[in-house]
């Protein structure tokens, strides 16, 4: 079945269920998506010794793409049949370090659905709920 036979709700959900694979973005940077609803998501993360950076801490680039994927996930996630979208803007701020071995979920919501775009916020937090990273991005909706 073609993606554009799912809404976004149902692709997302087939795809935290098991019945459509993972984007193979998920063996680069670890995620798997446990929780999906209209205008949220949650994806559990574990970044490895692959993802360290030249000063031994864990890439940058690791929050970006999990925010990346978080705050897309819920534009995904309120998509009718056939339409896409494209982020257009993602603004990320990195807290504190993000340790190698530890799971984190990275967390997307809905700000704000209009005609065209779409703005909606991401963040990554531990166990207790205690930010590392947030983000924010802009997307635009491409309709069929």
């Amino acid at each position: 079945m073609s993606m554009d036979q799912y809404t976004g709700l149902e692709f997302l959900t087939a795809v935290k269920n098991g019945e459509i694979p993972h984007a193979p973005m998920a063996k680069t940077i670890p995620m798997k998506l446990v929780d999906v609803q209209e205008g949220y998501v949650v994806y559990e993360v574990t970044p490895g010794e692959e993802h360290i950076n030249l000063q031994g801490g864990v890439h940058g680039g690791f929050c970006a793409t999990v925010l990346d994927s978080v705050t897309g996930g819920v534009a995904h996630s309120i998509m009718e049949k056939g339409n896409r979208f494209a982020t257009v803007d993602l603004n990320i701020k990195m807290i504190r370090p993000i340790q190698v071995g530890k799971t984190y979920r990275g967390i997307g919501q809905l700000i704000n659905a209009g005609r065209t775009i779409v703005i909606t916020e991401g963040k990554i937090v531990d166990e207790n709920n205690k930010i590392y990273a947030h983000g924010s991005a802009t997307l635009m909706i491409i309709r069929k």
